[in-house]
């Protein structure tokens, strides 16, 4: 099993400006969180990044957090609570800098970041075959692909049902039951040969737009992720871009390659 991830900023920002987060766990089974920091709040890149890591983890550590949403709503408090510590060290280390928070950054903080995510876990069994678990709150996007086919698209199975207000994550809420009622799950299994695509909503978008139209957008991605080609990749988001094809926002994707 092979994995790869790019990410690319918005247009006229740098990578450091990305709110945009993944994270890869490779041993044992392979767990891949991605998460979209919204750029309305504060520290949502920051926030996306402990979302992301605190899921692989948790996805890791017991095979039943991505089947069933209370699982899943369980960890997402979890990070919260992360959250909470990492704020109270950023808060000191400001102060400590002589940057303590402004008066205009308070409201903002007191809000808290949100994020959409996705999250995913592959485990092979001595048959080759693999069993697949995923869950997202909002609209990060895992596609599940077979030679020439798309077979899955979770949460989110048609371009016109992206719009402009996703379900997000707050890193200050606590309310199990709230977050279980917005959190998607699937599962199912995949063969030597399937890759599997999570991204951020820009790209998941596009992605669904093209397959409508019978491109193999797979194919296209894969261009790019099976060697890593960074370059490449940002050359070509920003003709998608350019060309309206592709919104301009922040971009990740990761591949799952079962090859």
């Amino acid at each position: 099993m092979v994995t790869s991830s790019l990410r690319v900023p918005k247009h006229g920002h740098t990578l450091r400006e990305c709110e945009d987060a993944s994270h890869v766990l490779t041993t044992g089974p392979v767990c891949v969180a991605v998460a979209d920091g919204a750029s309305e709040s504060l520290l949502a890149g920051e926030w996306a990044d402990l979302l992301a890591r605190t899921l692989t983890e948790a996805a890791r550590d017991d095979d039943c957090v991505l089947r069933d949403v209370d699982g899943f709503a369980s960890a997402l408090v979890r990070a919260g609570e992360a959250w909470g510590g990492w704020l109270a060290d950023y808060v000191a280390g400001r102060e400590a800098d002589g940057r303590p928070i402004a008066w205009y950054e308070q409201p903002k903080l007191d809000r808290g970041p949100h994020a959409a995510v996705v999250a995913a876990r592959f485990d092979t069994d001595p048959s080759g075959v693999t069993r697949w678990d995923v869950a997202a709150l909002g609209d990060s996007c895992l596609f599940h692909t077979r030679d020439d086919r798309l077979l899955h698209a979770f949460p989110i199975e048609s371009a016109e049902a992206f719009d402009n207000s996703p379900g997000l994550v707050n890193a200050f809420i606590r309310d199990h039951a709230l977050l279980a009622r917005h959190v998607r799950t699937s599962s199912g299994t995949a063969e030597p040969g399937d890759r599997f695509f999570l991204g951020t909503d820009a790209l998941a978008a596009w992605f669904l737009r093209a397959a409508e139209r019978g491109d193999r957008p797979w194919d296209v991605l894969a261009e790019f992720t099976r060697s890593s080609d960074l370059d490449g990749f940002t050359a070509w988001v920003a003709r998608a871009r350019e060309e309206g094809l592709m919104r301009n926002d922040d971009v990740t994707v990761v591949l799952v390659d079962l090859g």
